[in-house]
């Protein structure tokens, strides 16, 4: 998700005469005025290896690629998460389903860490305080509504406030991986000058030092190597394409495939930190060959849910905590049966905010208006 989940924020490029006064334009770079026009490939960068790469770089349009991971990571969210409600409401799901969470359990919320990596160096070309007002109104606006919505429908099965808003556990919800997610856009910012490189292996060792009773502070730093992956990775683009071709990396996809088939049939991977370097090279192969393949027409509505990602993220967990109840009610008793209604009816509620999410004043939901006058005005 970019910004765990929402759509990536798109800076107005620099015009040719302010790229020039910060002296941040070449002739022929990205942010020029005529970068609006088709570039003619740079030397080095040949065919779409390069236009992926100038794509990230400019920051200002959407990569199918990226929508498509990011709206299939996002549906194996909602379908672990209908898993869990269905056996907390109902019984037991399928063995097949405990499985398929296993299975992607390695991979599903750590491509999200870093398809979010990638548009990081996008972000920081903006001031500083256009990038921390960014986060804020996109990241901790919907933490904030969306935890008050949560605790609210909590109350509805559950009668009895046990946190305040002023404690920690109040904020202690699903809502973690987007305070990761912000977390790790200050720390790219407070430390930009630090190489990214560094910014993968200090929090790599960093994990095994941490205590695993401490399972929150633990997941922080193993996803955080992830993010920071994305962001290395965007800045050397070129030379991670040249170096993974496309039939090394259907060669190497096996250790993707061993990787979640060991979580999936011996030992689900759940932040494990002995897992996460197989997991990161089983992400750089999965990211070659998805930025490699056609755009296939019959998969827009899984890069539809990629787009949108931060809707659906912080909308799915209510509705499906709602419906889980109403099943429970409505007297269910087929597993089974009742993961499908969940899932496809989460999905489909899920896909309505997301229709109507960029308008106000549904908007208010998910963002805050860049200009706050601006949206009274409106």
């Amino acid at each position: 998700m970019s910004e765990h989940s929402e759509p990536p924020v798109t800076p107005a490029p620099l015009t040719r005469a302010a790229a020039r006064r910060a002296g941040a334009l070449r002739p022929g770079e990205p942010g020029d005025a005529a970068a609006a026009e088709p570039l003619a490939p740079v030397a080095g960068q040949t065919g779409r290896g390069a236009d992926i790469s100038r794509a990230l770089e400019r920051h200002d349009r959407r990569i199918g690629w990226m929508d498509l991971l990011r709206g299939l990571s996002i549906l194996l969210v909602i379908l672990h998460h209908s898993t869990q409600i269905v056996a907390y409401r109902i019984d037991d799901v399928p063995e097949f389903f405990t499985f398929l969470s296993a299975f992607f359990a390695p991979f599903r919320m750590p491509m999200l860490m870093f398809l979010s990596g990638l548009l990081v160096a996008g972000s920081l070309n903006a001031p500083a305080g256009k990038y921390v007002w960014g986060k804020v109104r996109r990241i901790v606006w919907p933490i904030i509504v969306w935890t008050f919505i949560y605790t609210a429908s909590q109350l509805v099965a559950d009668p009895g406030l046990k946190h305040m808003p002023w404690e920690p556990a109040f904020w202690d919800t699903y809502l973690w991986f987007m305070q990761f997610i912000f977390a790790y856009y200050i720390i790219a910012l407070l430390l930009r000058w630090v190489p990214a490189w560094l910014m993968v292996a200090v929090p790599f060792a960093a994990m095994f030092l941490i205590p695993a009773d401490l399972e929150l502070l633990q997941r922080f730093f193993y996803l955080m190597p992830f993010f920071f992956l994305g962001a290395f990775i965007e800045k050397h683009w070129n030379r991670y394409a040249g170096l993974l071709s496309v039939p090394l990396a259907a060669g190497l996809a096996i250790i993707p495939l061993g990787v979640a088939l060991y979580s999936g049939f011996i030992e689900p991977l759940w932040y494990e930190p002995l897992s996460a370097l197989p997991a990161m090279l089983g992400i750089l192969i999965l990211v070659r060959l998805t930025a490699a393949a056609p755009e296939a027409r019959w998969l827009a509505p899984v890069r539809f849910v990629g787009q949108y990602s931060l809707i659906y993220y912080v909308a799915h967990y209510p509705v499906f905590a709602a419906l889980g109840w109403l099943a429970a009610k409505a007297g269910i008793t087929s597993p089974g049966l009742g993961l499908v209604l969940i899932f496809a009816a989460t999905v489909a509620i899920s896909t309505g905010f997301a229709l109507i999410g960029r308008r106000m004043p549904v908007s208010l939901l998910f963002e805050l208006p860049r200009r706050i006058g601006r949206a009274k005005r409106a």
